[in-house]
């Protein structure tokens, strides 16, 4: 089976450079290029490629919003971005937007052709050095709901945190700026949320959820 790609990218060069290494590819065909979101629209209701790969800037619309039009189609095609950003805030969005791959342009020429059959085939893909950042998001997203889950609030986890360290009422108090007293009605919340007997056991059990 054909492999059918249209490549989305403002710089021509580049399109020119992806095209010439999947069309060394014997089961892949480049059935267009496209500059722009809109074009690259037009485009695919055009030749219904199988695989879309997409840049993040784009112009007027950029390539997060050209993926979730795309991804919205009854009969989507596989999207795959890629892009020279490597943050969290593309990454996610992309992958919130219902891209299948997102790949670093810096490494995509060794792996590009071998992703494309993958994403085609419904593997979701990701370039090795954003697998950590996606871990860092994922460890971030289950401690919020563990705070959440366990009724405690940021402050809660601040104290607590300070607790572990052996922490005094009067030490935590000058930390976060609060009187001895709060602390230790603050404490005495944590240790029943948490339905401990003492601060001892409250910290063992926070640390036993994975809250601190």
């Amino acid at each position: 089976m054909t492999i059918k790609v249209l490549i989305v990218d403002d710089h021509q060069i580049f399109r020119r450079g992806v095209r010439s290494l999947l069309e060394d590819e014997s089961d892949m065909e480049v059935v267009a290029e496209a500059g722009t979101a809109n074009e690259a629209i037009d485009l695919v209701d055009r030749y219904r490629p199988s695989v879309v790969t997409v840049d993040i800037r784009l112009g007027n619309m950029d390539g997060i919003q050209l993926v979730r039009i795309l991804k919205g189609r009854q009969e989507a095609p596989r999207c795959m971005v890629l892009s020279t950003y490597e943050d969290r805030q593309h990454l996610v969005g992309a992958l919130e937007a219902g891209a299948d791959a997102y790949l670093l342009k810096s490494n995509s020429y060794e792996t590009l052709p071998d992703t494309v059959r993958r994403v085609h085939e419904g593997e979701s893909m990701l370039s090795q050095e954003l697998i950590s950042l996606m871990m860092d998001e994922y460890r971030k997203v289950a401690a919020q709901q563990i705070h959440r889950d366990s009724g405690l609030t940021a402050q809660d986890v601040k104290v607590l945190r300070l607790l572990a360290k052996g922490s005094r009422s009067l030490d935590i108090a000058n930390d976060l700026a609060m009187t001895e007293i709060t602390v230790k009605r603050k404490v005495q919340e944590i240790i029943q949320k948490l339905n401990a007997s003492n601060r001892v056991q409250a910290v063992a059990e926070a640390i036993r959820r994975g809250v601190i």
